[in-house]
């Protein structure tokens, strides 16, 4: 009887075994590599999540929505005193924001311009700016919305703020013909071509 020898496996691994050990490895390297990245990622989605949601949160809480009819209440109330009803309701929401948190009293003042208005026989921002006069909590008020609207601008001195520029109503009327500062019309040049003719007025 012949005994064969045990394989001695203490050297070297063939040349497939040393393949196949290597490609294991790659692939747990692999697997691993893309556990990891994984967790990574959802660790910085969640973060992301969660900040933008604080974010929002904060900014909401800075800035809450109005109630519909504030809202719809103060864009009826800015296309009297205005004149024009193509107003961006995101810009009014803003205006109404800043001219509350300006006078807190602004909310009472604006009900009570909406009611003399009302009162009106044929409302129009000239009668009521004359009938406001003899009050002049509600000349203020009334000025500030219209000074808003025309200037994009919220209070004055160190405390203005600017909400609108080249959408501030005080551009528009010559905005085909007179270039906004800061803002080019067109490119190199633009100025030797014939201006457009004036008769129409651009719609706004």
């Amino acid at each position: 009887m012949s005994i064969t020898p045990e394989a001695d496996t203490s050297g070297p691994l063939p040349e497939a075994e040393r393949w196949a050990s290597s490609a294991l490895t790659r692939r747990q390297i692999m697997l691993r590599s893309a556990v990891s990245a994984g967790a990574i990622a959802t660790a910085a989605l969640l973060t992301g999540l969660t900040s933008g949601t604080m974010l929002r949160a904060r900014n909401n809480a800075e800035s809450p929505p109005l109630a519909p009819d504030v809202r719809d209440r103060f864009m009826r109330f800015s296309h009297l005193a205005t004149g024009h009803t193509a107003l961006s309701p995101v810009l009014g929401e803003r205006y109404y924001q800043a001219l509350t948190g300006q006078d807190h009293q602004f909310p009472a003042k604006l009900n009570a311009l909406v009611d003399l208005a009302g009162r009106l026989p044929r409302p129009s921002v000239e009668a009521l700016e004359e009938i406001a006069r003899q009050q002049p909590a509600l000349h203020g008020a009334l000025m500030a919305v219209i000074r808003a609207w025309y200037s994009g601008v919220v209070a004055e001195g160190s405390q203005a703020t600017v909400y609108a520029y080249e959408a501030a109503l005080m551009y528009q009327p010559a905005r085909d013909q007179v270039v906004i500062p800061t803002f080019a019309h067109d490119g190199p040049n633009y100025w030797v071509k014939a201006p457009p003719p004036v008769s129409a007025m651009p719609a706004f």
